[in-house]
């Protein structure tokens, strides 16, 4: 039965320590992981240099730079200080210095620049007039393909002149490129090909081009202004002249009036109003008295009669009259109101001619004034053609001079040199970064397989993950057979094996100080972990102290003992002693060589974790502690069989096998999980098949015999 379906991942946390991390990084692991892969680092840093250097020497065809320098003119310069120009000079601020670098790759200077150096006859630049190439590989492969599932070949079809020079232009400008460092006002022009001449010549015509478009740019805009100006100038003299010869006739149509004599006449209107007032007041004066003298004589009032007429004579006849006598006095009245009346009419006719007179004379100012206002309107707008024509004249005549003292808004600083030495490939530098290239590929390879490591290499890193105590670590030996095992022991007493046995020995006893385990557990995650051999070997050292010693074989499914040592496959074993049908003393096996019992494993005729798990297997460990002073189960790994877990109870300490750089963490720690499972801990780890060659290799040199304990250098003759 397979115990991995049992095992929780809760469970299986649980025996990690609580400090342990995976994500965590240690630096010195870190440099000790790139430390121990130093040879990959170093053979990918040189297998990248020299795969650098080849293609720097042979595969790269070398490339010239030249470059050329133009200014922005940052400040306005006239030839003539008083003409103004037709285009404003260009603006300092960033967005216009990226205007003009988007200018100098614009497509139409690019144009230019292929009319101007006619490279659309170059056939660097156009490839309709190269020699047809040879078909390659591919080519010839399709073609063979086409004709094999009898598709028509497909025509090559000719490309149109505005194409192939689309195409030049395209070519022309992608050697090129324009940068501004964003600190001044210049423009640096960098041309890249394979001629030096073509680079040089490349960049001093973009740069060229660029002044011409600036000046031709101004020249056209000037021209179009004089243009428009010539046209407008000959309309504003035509009117003009029409507004001129509008006013000259209405001057000769009217009567000649000024300002003056419209005052005049305004004058004269003026005193004949007032006089007209007067005339038109003592009309109506002389109209009421006439109508009082009436009145008082009809009455017959004399006293009336006389202060009204106010007349001598009329007092002095008045005092002279009888009743028989006043028809001279009645006639003096009717003499003084005809004379009113006389005066009166002519007050009237006076006054009417005077009114008649103010009205000609305000329809002769109201006419004069009217002919005036319309004679300055035409003199205004005369006036004002007139103004308007000479400013367009002055404007006219400024451009036309500017036509010929145009200056462009930029200047070429320095012109392009043709380059001496290529500026492409930097060998150097290429050889240089495949170096770092390649160690950072072996570095990343071997971080990599660090990262994939799923074994353990170090006690320490053993028990950083598991939380366990490492009590011992068993170097490999030269032996490839089970039964070469007992002689290697005898014959290397003082090897690096043995004093790591001893050590494991030492520390498992003082594991417990105040009751040392007696009956020892040993086991393992998967087979092949070197546990059988670690048991017989600490057995053998343990032994050698005085002790008595039993190796109880709990592998009853697939027994090993008796490839270790002498003893007959048939030989009743654990199974025959747990069912009764051998005593125990009579299946024990004494080895002469080691000093120790072996109790093998013999088939069992039922469940093997059903025997271990009996009341036979209990008692048959209580009589084994009172005849021996340590027992060694060497149980079944523990991921396999159950024996592991049903034995564990029984026994006073457990010695857990990891084998060196193979068994996986995962493993490891499902292992101690089938004992944690059952409320049991671990006493300690054995990490066994330690090979110390490889551990010198990795950097762990001085974790394992870096002082030469176990070698023969050691012990002194």
């Amino acid at each position: 039965m397979n115990t991995n379906s049992l095992i929780s991942k809760d469970r299986l946390t649980s025996v990690l320590p609580k400090g342990s991390d995976e994500d965590e990084i240690d630096i010195s692991n870190l440099l000790y992981s790139l430390w121990r892969g130093k040879w990959i680092i170093l053979a990918c840093g040189l297998i990248a240099t020299m795969l650098g250097a080849y293609h720097a020497f042979n595969n790269t065809r070398p490339v010239y730079t030249a470059s050329a320098l133009v200014a922005l003119n940052t400040r306005e310069e006239k030839a003539v200080s008083n003409l103004e120009s037709v285009v404003s000079g260009l603006s300092t601020d960033w967005m216009s210095i990226n205007t003009e670098l988007e200018i100098l790759k614009s497509r139409t200077i690019g144009a230019r620049l292929v009319d101007r150096l006619n490279l659309d006859e170059d056939p660097r630049f156009n490839s309709s007039l190269r020699a047809p190439a040879d078909p390659g590989l591919r080519s010839t492969l399709r073609e063979s393909l086409m004709w094999i599932v009898g598709a028509e070949p497909v025509e090559r079809v000719e490309r149109d002149p505005q194409s192939i020079r689309d195409d030049v232009i395209t070519k022309a400008l992608s050697p090129l490129s324009v940068s501004n460092d964003g600190d001044s006002y210049v423009f640096k022009i960098a041309a890249t090909t394979g001629s030096p001449a073509l680079s040089a010549q490349l960049a001093n015509t973009l740069a060229q081009l660029y002044i011409e478009d600036q000046l031709q740019l101004k020249f056209d805009a000037t021209k179009q202004a004089a243009n428009w100006l010539s046209d407008r100038v000959a309309e504003l003299r035509a009117q003009l002249e029409a507004s001129e010869q509008k006013a000259k006739e209405f001057d000769s149509s009217i009567e000649l009036v000024s300002d003056e004599g419209l005052a005049a006449v305004n004058r004269q209107l003026k005193d004949m109003r007032e006089r007209y007032d007067a005339s038109k007041l003592t009309a109506e004066r002389l109209d009421d008295r006439v109508r009082e003298l009436e009145a008082a004589f009809a009455s017959g009032d004399r006293e009336a009669l006389i202060g009204i007429a106010n007349d001598t004579t009329l007092r002095r006849l008045a005092g002279t009259i009888t009743d028989s006598r006043s028809d001279a006095f009645d006639a003096r009245v009717e003499q003084l109101v005809a004379r009113a009346r006389t005066e009166a009419d002519r007050a009237r006719s006076q006054s009417a001619t005077l009114a008649a007179s103010v009205e000609e004379l305000e329809a002769q100012v109201e006419q004069q004034s009217s002919d005036l206002v319309t004679l300055q309107q035409l003199q205004r707008e005369t006036e004002a053609n007139r103004l308007i024509y000479e400013s367009f004249l002055v404007r006219l005549r400024e451009i036309t001079v500017q036509q010929g003292i145009q200056q462009a808004d930029a200047r070429i600083l320095s012109e392009a040199v043709i380059p001496k030495f290529p500026s492409a490939p930097k060998k150097s530098r290429i050889v240089m970064m495949s170096l770092i290239l390649g160690v950072a590929l072996g570095a990343a390879l071997v971080l990599l397989r660090e990262m994939r490591r799923q074994g353990f290499r170090t006690a320490r890193e053993l028990e950083d993950r598991t939380g366990v105590p490492v009590l011992g670590q068993i170097a490999t030996m030269p032996i490839r057979q089970r039964g070469k095992l007992v002689p290697y022991i005898l014959e290397n007493p003082t090897s690096v094996t043995a004093e790591a046995t001893r050590n494991l020995r030492t520390s498992l006893q003082l594991s417990n100080v105040d009751q040392p385990p007696q009956v020892i557990l040993s086991t393992s995650s998967l087979p092949g972990e070197g546990k059988s051999t670690t048991s017989i070997m600490l057995a053998h050292q343990i032994a050698a102290l005085g002790n008595r010693v039993l190796v109880l074989e709990g592998d009853l499914r697939r027994p090993v003992m008796d490839q270790y040592f002498d003893i007959n496959r048939h030989q009743p074993g654990v199974s025959a002693v747990l069912i009764g049908e051998t005593p125990w003393n009579e299946a024990v096996v004494y080895d002469e060589k080691l000093g120790i019992d072996i109790l093998n494993g013999d088939r069992p005729k039922a469940s093997a974790a059903d025997l271990f798990s009996s009341e036979k297997f209990r008692a048959l460990l209580s009589e084994l502690r009172q005849s021996y002073d340590y027992i060694i189960i060497d149980s079944p790994p523990a991921l396999v069989v159950p024996d592991s877990r049903v034995i564990a109870p029984l026994v006073d300490a457990i010695l857990f096998s990891v084998r060196w750089n193979r068994t996986t963490r995962t493993q490891v720690a499902e292992g101690l999980a089938v004992f944690g499972s059952i409320g049991i801990r671990v006493t300690g780890l054995v990490l066994t098949n330690v090979n110390q060659k490889a551990m010198r290799r990795y950097g762990y040199d001085k974790a394992y015999g870096g002082y030469g304990y176990g070698s023969n250098a050691y012990y002194r003759k």
